[in-house]
């Protein structure tokens, strides 16, 4: 049944990639965008409205003209290069954006809304492979702690209004089509400029998403699914030691050098160590055994051969 949708964050990595999937499947597509003009690809949507998320007035007036079904928000501010400022943005855009875009859409009648999360805001303490039901490390230090803060109020804002059904999707690490690990990307320059390093054990666990299997997630729960937080990664959770010096190879990069922990302290920012040595992967099994959903990439490797052109799409 074609629905109403609205998605804020159509120009983002994953609302590019998920405006096709709406329109094959026969919906009425509103994307929001901040300045007119800014989105390519016009065709593929049925409206444009323009609006700042953090404008709540504003936001209200476009999401009602819009009478969505369902409001879907992917805003990030990970565009900047600089991942100190993009965290920071995006903190706000997750925090204060979502909930104007709850209220928007609650004052517009939706009955769902679905947002963005974080699968690597949980803990990093007990089993190395975590469900939904981790708590979110919201005490870690510094800008990730800020960062993790904002995903526990946005979902907050989302999975407790009692006026619409929320769902928050728990992404992983975001590769694909323009995104950091792309040829040009922060992180495929960061390794092929020997710039990020094994460190220690290299025992820090990373479960990756394609962009495809992000957008793919959001179409299962347009209608399906009770409301909560759902993990949407791959299937195959990797330590740094196993994912960095194979995804080197693939970009053609030099081999990762090794740093002691103390080393990478000394030179290296808090959050990249946390990642490379502590950070816990995530389960998709929650997804996969109440809506079905499989990954199209169900592993990074053959997802990183692909994105740089090695692997048959």
């Amino acid at each position: 049944m074609p629905l109403r949708v609205f998605v804020a964050g159509a120009t983002g990595v994953v609302g590019r990639t998920l405006l096709p999937r709406l329109r094959e499947r026969g919906h009425h597509v509103t994307a929001l965008v901040r300045q007119d003009g800014r989105l390519e690809g016009g065709d593929l949507v049925d409206a444009v409205a323009v609006a700042d998320i953090m404008d709540p007035r504003k936001l209200r007036q476009v999401v009602q003209d819009a009478t969505p079904d369902v409001v879907v928000g992917q805003v990030t501010a990970f565009r900047h290069p600089d991942l100190d400022v993009a965290l920071h943005r995006t903190s706000r855009l997750r925090e204060t954006g979502t909930k104007n875009l709850v209220n928007a859409a609650v004052s517009a009648g939706a009955g769902r809304i679905i947002t963005q999360s974080a699968a690597t805001a949980y803990s990093p303490s007990g089993h190395d492979v975590l469900d939904e039901d981790a708590p979110l490390w919201t005490d870690a230090p510094g800008r990730w702690g800020e960062a993790v803060r904002a995903v526990a109020a946005m979902e907050e804002a989302v999975l407790t209004c009692p006026r619409i059904d929320g769902v928050a999707l728990r992404y992983g690490a975001l590769y694909g089509p323009r995104t950091w690990y792309a040829p040009g990307g922060v992180i495929h320059e960061r390794v092929r400029g020997s710039a990020l390093p094994l460190v220690g054990e290299g025992v820090g666990l990373t479960s990756f998403t394609h962009t495809e299997d992000a957008a793919s997630a959001v179409i299962e729960v347009l209608t399906g699914g009770d409301p909560g937080a759902y993990n949407v990664v791959d299937n195959e959770p990797a330590e740094s030691t196993e994912w960095l010096p194979a995804y080197a190879r693939i970009v053609g990069g030099p081999t990762p050098v090794s740093l002691t922990l103390e080393q990478a302290k000394a030179q290296l920012d808090w959050l990249t160590v946390h990642q490379l040595t502590e950070q816990r992967g995530a389960t998709n099994f929650r997804l996969r055994e109440t809506l079905g959903w499989r990954p199209t990439w169900p592993s990074w490797r053959e997802g990183f051969a692909t994105l740089c052109g090695l692997w048959p799409g």
